[in-house]
C-alpha cells in the first residue's frame, strides 16, 4: 500500500516521534498468524450500496474446507456488523458475536477435508473503517459521491465477515448493486452488468486466489478509459470530466507493466489491470487487478510540468507480483510486499528516466530511513512485536527493505539476482510466504548461503557508520585509507559488507574490492601516481553513513567531474561547508553545468546552507534556471535569507511562473520577510485554484511566516470547510505555528481531530503531539478508542509525546 507523503504506498509515515515510542508502538508481545480450523476456498459477496444512508446490505457466501476432524464451530472476524442470519449448507445455524468474532455453531462437526458453504446476511451502517463513503457535506461541499474499500492490514472485518489475515487466500467474486448512473468496480473480470429501472448490478469474479485484504469495492460516477498491453485490458476510472488528467497521471502504466513482466521473467499473471482514482484516499492500494489510487493522480496540464505520480503507479503495479501473487504470511514479514514494491519503483526509474533518477530515489530512501531510525525507533525489518499491524508500515519496511534488496542485487550479481527473483515468484505464486521462503528461493537459484546476509540486514537492526581518512604516501607511491566502524557495537555489532574503493587519476582509474568486517581497517594501494580523487562505495551499493577526510582538491574535482550525480551533489555538501568565495563560485558553476535536476537541487541547498553574503548573491544569479525544480530550490533557498531586497526578485515569481511550486515558494519567501506590503498579494493567491492547492498552500505558509496576530482568524477559517484537503492541511500546519502566542490554537485543532477525512484527522492528531500541550490529552484519549487502528496509533504516539514533555524527568545522573 502507498502513502501520500511524496505520493507512494499508504504507510505510517510517523506521527510525532519522541521518547519511549519504540516500546509504545512495537511493544514486547510477539504476534503470530492465527490458527485456522478451516481453509477459505471462495468468498462471494452480494452487496447493495445506499449512498444516502451511507450503508451496505450484504450477503457473504464463503466456501470453506476443514483442516481436521471435529470442527464444531466456524469463526469469522466481524466488527460492527449487524448480523441478520447465518446458514451452513443451506440450513440455519445459531450464531453469536464474541470479542470481535462471529461464531457459528454447527449441528454436526466437520471431518478433515469436508467442505461447507456458509451464507451470512448482514448490514453495515456508517462504517468507521474498512469501507469509506465520500460525500459532499460540511467537511467538503465539493466532494463527489463515492464509496471505496481499504482493508489493509486488518479492516476487511469492518465491512464483511471473513478470515481477515494475509495468509488466508481464496478466489472471490462480488455482485455490487448501485443506483443508476453509478459504476462499481472490483477484482477480476466483469462477468455481467444487469440494469434495472433505478439500479445497476455489476458482477465481478477473481479466478485466482488472493488474500482477503485485497478484495476491493469502489463505486462512483466514473468515466472509463481503456488501453491494452498485449492481450491484457488496461482500464482507468475517474470522475467524469477528468479524463485527460487521468491519461496524464496513468501514462506510464503500460510501460511499467511491460518492464516488470520482462525483468521478473513472470508475465503479468492476471486477466486485467485497472486503476480507480477516488477522493479522500490516502495514497494507493494494490487490490488484485484493480488498484485504488488517490485522485491526486489526476494531473492537469500545468501541474504536469514538474509533477508526476510515476512512482506511485509503479509501486502499486509491482505489488501485483510482490504482495498479490506472492503475499507475506503475516505482517511481521510485510517487507516482502512493501520492500519489493519500493525497490521496483527504483528499478523502473532507472529503466524509464536513467540511473541518476534511480540513485536519487535511493538517496531519499536512505535519508528518510535514517531519520526514522535516529528520531523515532530502531528495529529489525522483520519484527513480530507490535501493538497494531499498521505500525509496521514504516520506513524500516519500505525504504530499508528496498535498500536490502538493492544490496542483495549487488551481492548476487545481475544475472543471479534476476534468476532468484523469477524463481521466488514462480515457486510461491498464489501462496503466502515468510522471509525464510525468500532465502530458500535465493539459495536454490544461486547455490550461495544467504543466511549471513539476511541475518545482518533483515533480522538485525541498524546499519554501519564509517569514518574514513585518505592520505598519499609519496615515497612509496601508495594511497593509504584508514576505515573505522563507529556505530555503537554494543547494540548492533559490526557489519560485514563488501566495499569498493575507487581512485581516479590522470587517464586512469583503479577500483579495489574489500570485505570489511572489523572495527578498524588500514588499506594501502600502489597506484600509477597520486590520484585526483578517491571515493568509497562510489556506486552507492551499501546502506551506510560515511564521513571521509580527504584533500580539498579531491572534493573540488569530485564536484566538477564526479562520475555520477550522487557523487557530485555529495561533494557539493562538503564544499559548501568551507564558505569562502572561491568555493561558492565553484558551486555556482557546478550548478549551472549540472545536467540532472536532482543533483542541482541538492547543490542549491548546499549553497544556501552557507548562509553568507556570497551565497546569497550567487543564488540570485541562479534565479532564472530553466529547470522548474531547480528554480524552485533556488527560490526556497533565497527565502531562508529573509532579506528585504529579495522581494523584488520574489514578487514577479509569486505573480506568475510556469511552475506551480515556484509560485508557492515565492509566496512563502515573501511572507517570511514579515512586510505588510505583501499581505494583499498573498491573500489574492489564496483564491487561485491549482493542483493539490499548491499555490494557496504557499500563500498560507507565507501568511503564517509573517507571525502577524491579525492572520490568526484567517488561518482558522482556512483550516475549515468549504476549503479542500490540501488547503486545510496547510492552514492547520500554519495555525500550529501560532500556538506559542495564542491560547486558542490548541482547542481549535482539537476540534479538527475528528474530521471525517482520515488524512486530515491524522494530521491534526500528529500536530497536537508536536505542540506538547496537555490540554489536548482529553481529545487524544478519546481517539485512543477509535475503531481505526491508524487513528489509535497516532493518538498513542501524540499522548506519549505530551506526557514526556509535562512529567518531571527526575534528577540528572552525575
Amino acid at each position: 500500500m502507498a502513502k501520500f507523503d511524496g505520493l507512494r504506498c499508504s504507510r505510517y509515515s510517523g506521527g510525532v516521534g519522541g521518547p519511549n515510542i519504540r516500546g509504545l508502538l512495537l511493544g514486547r508481545q510477539p504476534q503470530y498468524a492465527p490458527d485456522r480450523s478451516v481453509d477459505t476456498l471462495h468468498v462471494a459477496l452480494d452487496v447493495s450500496i445506499d449512498f444516502r444512508r451511507r450503508s451496505l446490505a450484504g450477503i457473504c457466501r464463503t466456501s470453506v474446507k476443514s483442516f481436521r476432524d471435529g470442527v464444531k464451530t466456524l469463526e469469522f472476524d466481524a466488527v460492527d456488523l449487524r448480523i441478520l442470519s447465518a446458514r451452513v449448507d443451506g440450513r440455519p445455524v445459531r450464531h453469536r458475536v464474541k470479542e470481535r468474532r462471529l461464531l457459528l455453531s454447527l449441528p454436526k462437526a466437520l471431518v478433515e477435508g469436508q467442505q461447507a458453504e456458509v451464507e451470512i446476511r448482514y448490514q453495515v451502517s456508517d462504517p468507521k473503517t474498512g469501507l469509506h463513503f465520500v460525500y459532499p457535506g460540511k467537511h467538503n461541499p465539493r466532494n463527489p459521491v463515492q464509496v471505496w474499500s481499504q482493508s489493509q492490514p486488518d479492516d476487511a472485518r469492518y465491512w464483511f465477515p471473513c478470515h481477515d489475515n494475509p495468509h488466508e487466500k481464496a478466489t472471490s467474486e462480488m455482485r455490487i448493486t448501485v443506483p443508476k448512473g453509478f459504476m462499481a468496480i472490483s477484482n477480476g473480470a466483469l462477468l455481467e452488468t444487469s440494469r434495472r429501472a433505478a439500479s445497476v448490478t455489476y458482477h465481478w469474479r477473481m479466478s485466482r486466489p488472493h488474500s482477503i485484504y485485497l478484495i476491493s469495492l469502489a463505486a462512483g460516477r466514473f468515466s472509463e478509459i481503456t488501453e491494452r498491453w498485449e492481450d491484457i485490458p488496461i482500464t482507468y476510472y475517474c470522475e467524469k470530466g477528468r479524463e485527460d488528467d487521468a491519461r496524464r497521471g496513468f501514462a506510464k502504466t503500460v510501460k511499467v507493466l511491460d518492464f516488470f513482466s520482462r525483468v521478473t521473467g513472470v508475465r503479468y499473471p492476471y486477466e486485467k489491470y485497472a486503476q480507480v482514482a477516488v477522493a479522500e484516499y490516502p495514497g494507493g492500494m494494490e487490490h488484485t487487478t484493480c488498484t485504488t489510487q488517490t485522485d491526486a493522480v489526476l494531473i492537469d496540464r500545468r501541474a504536469a510540468l514538474d509533477n508526476d505520480l510515476d512512482l506511485l503507479v509503479a509501486h502499486e503495479l509491482a505489488h501485483q507480483w510482490f504482495g498479490d501473487l506472492v503475499t507475506c504470511r503475516d505482517w511481521s514479514h510485510a517487507w516482502l510486499n512493501e520492500g519489493f514494491a519500493t525497490y521496483f519503483e527504483v528499478l523502473f526509474q532507472e529503466h524509464d528516466k536513467g540511473i541518476d533518477e534511480a540513485e536519487y530515489e535511493l538517496f531519499h530512501n536512505a535519508r528518510v530511513y535514517f531519520d526514522e531510525d535516529g528520531k523515532r525507533y530502531r528495529r529489525a525489518i522483520v519484527c513480530n512485536t507490535y501493538k497494531y499491524p499498521w505500525v509496521l508500515f514504516d520506513r524500516h519496511t519500505y525504504e530499508k527493505g528496498a535498500w536490502a534488496l538493492h544490496m542483495l542485487r549487488y551481492e548476487l550479481g545481475e544475472a543471479v539476482w534476476w534468476k532468484s527473483v523469477s524463481h521466488y515468484l514462480n515457486k510461491f505464486r498464489d501462496k503466502s510466504v515468510e522471509t525464510l521462503d525468500l532465502i530458500t528461493a535465493v539459495e536454490e537459484a544461486s547455490g550461495l548461503n544467504m543466511r549471513p546476509f539476511f541475518d545482518q540486514w533483515i533480522f538485525r537492526p541498524g546499519y554501519p557508520v564509517f569514518r574514513a581518512q585518505y592520505h598519499w604516501e609519496q615515497r612509496g607511491r601508495k594511497a593509504a585509507v584508514w576505515l573505522l566502524q563507529t556505530q555503537d557495537s554494543s547494540e548492533e555489532g559490526l557489519f560485514k559488507v563488501p566495499l569498493e574503493i575507487r581512485f581516479e587519476g590522470r587517464g586512469w582509474t583503479r577500483t579495489f574490492k574489500e570485505r570489511v568486517g572489523s572495527k578498524e581497517h588500514r588499506f594501502s594501494y600502489a597506484l600509477p601516481g597520486e590520484p585526483l580523487n578517491v571515493e568509497i562505495d562510489p556506486d552507492h551499493r551499501i546502506l551506510k553513513r560515511l564521513s571521509l577526510r580527504k584533500p580539498h582538491s579531491m572534493w573540488m574535482h569530485q564536484l566538477r567531474d564526479g562520475p555520477s550525480a550522487w557523487s557530485r551533489h555529495e561533494a557539493a555538501a562538503e564544499v559548501a561547508r568551507w564558505g569562502d568565495e572561491d568555493s561558492l563560485a565553484l558551486l555556482e558553476r557546478a550548478i549551472r553545468k549540472e545536467a540532472f535536476w536532482g543533483a542541482a537541487c541538492e547543490m542549491i541547498r548546499a549553497l544556501g546552507s552557507a548562509g553568507t553574503e556570497g551565497a546569497y548573491r550567487r543564488l540570485l544569479n541562479l534565479i532564472r534556471l530553466p529547470h522548474p525544480k531547480a528554480r524552485r530550490a533556488v527560490v526556497e533557498a533565497l527565502g531562508g535569507f529573509r532579506r528585504p531586497e529579495t522581494a523584488r526578485f520574489l514578487k514577479p515569481l509569486a505573480m506568475r511562473d510556469s511552475s506551480l511550486h515556484v509560485v508557492a515558494e515565492a509566496c512563502r519567501g515573501l511572507g517570511a520577510l514579515r512586510d505588510a506590503r505583501w499581505r494583499g498579494l498573498l491573500e489574492s493567491k489564496l483564491k487561485e485554484n491549482s493542483y493539490r492547492d499548491i499555490i494557496s498552500s504557499g500563500a498560507l505558509s507565507g501568511i503564517a511566516a509573517s507571525r502577524d496576530p491579525k492572520a490568526l482568524e484567517l488561518l482558522r477559517r482556512a483550516s475549515r470547510p468549504p476549503h479542500g484537503y490540501y488547503h486545510r492541511a496547510q492552514a492547520l500546519r500554519s495555525l500550529a505555528q501560532y500556538a506559542p502566542i495564542s491560547s486558542e490554537v490548541v482547542p481549535w485543532i482539537c476540534e479538527l481531530a475528528f474530521d471525517p477525512d482520515e488524512r486530515f484527522n491524522l494530521l491534526a492528531i500528529a500536530t497536537l503531539g508536536q505542540l506538547e500541550d496537555e490540554r489536548a490529552l482529553p481529545t487524544l484519549e478519546k481517539l485512543q478508542n477509535d475503531p481505526n487502528s491508524r487513528v489509535r496509533t497516532y493518538a498513542d504516539e501524540a499522548i506519549a509525546r505530551i506526557r514526556a514533555g509535562i512529567e518531571p524527568k527526575g534528577p540528572k545522573k552525575p
